[in-house]
């Protein structure tokens, strides 16, 4: 199995809204049978120079990144210009784009910003993960998320066995599922069809899961 580099491209770091969510894909990834994957912090100048040199010899890279005001993060901005195409092709390449907007719809743009570039880097495309209201995980206790956390630790198992995210999980983390969700671009939260109950820490007292 490929091995996998994770990174957050959010200014807050390791506690971010996407440091939350991109923890949850990695331990679906290792769910599936992937190694612990190399996770880096755009933030940091280390990290961020670490990042476009590792880019070179990656196979699996995920970025997770928020969307601010129609824009990403500058780290984000230098990072992704400090790359170029690699011969024969580079790694396959997701994104996970979250936002404070309740509307999935705001990052659409971005998303397909995101994924011209994987073309012109000569990248498979694994696709694209789109959540509004983001913002929400940073006021509500991380065991009041048990669908959603369950919902990305799928895609993260997708992403290790097929080197692509499912379109229909996908839908529903935008919100945009056919199936018991809302009408495309409403960005509601959805009902998360097919998606097994999480045990909820927070009927017991235990805490949630902690972001490494």
């Amino acid at each position: 199995m490929p091995s996998l580099l994770l990174l957050d491209g959010s200014p807050r770091g390791p506690r971010s809204n996407s440091m939350k969510m991109l923890a949850r894909l990695a331990e679906g990834w290792e769910q599936a049978g992937g190694a612990p994957p190399q996770v880096l912090h755009l933030a940091r100048r280390a990290d961020r120079e670490l990042a476009a040199a590792v880019f070179k010899e990656a196979e699996v890279v995920l970025l997770g990144l928020p969307l601010y005001t129609d824009a990403m993060p500058a780290q984000v901005m230098e990072w992704i210009e400090a790359l170029a195409p690699r011969p024969g092709g580079g790694p396959v390449l997701g994104f996970l784009i979250q936002s404070g907007f309740p509307e999935a719809a705001h990052s659409r743009p971005l998303q397909r910003c995101l994924e011209k570039l994987a073309r012109r880097l000569r990248c498979p495309c694994a696709g694209t993960l789109v959540r509004g209201g983001g913002e929400s995980l940073q006021l509500r206790p991380d065991c009041s998320n048990g669908r959603l956390w369950a919902l990305l630790r799928t895609l993260g198992g997708q992403l290790a066995r097929d080197g692509r995210f499912g379109a229909a999980e996908a839908a529903a983390l935008a919100g945009t599922a056919s199936s018991g969700g809302t009408a495309p671009g409403t960005g509601a939260s959805p009902r998360l069809t097919g998606v097994p109950r999480a045990a909820d820490p927070c009927a017991h007292g235990t805490p949630g899961p902690r972001v490494k």
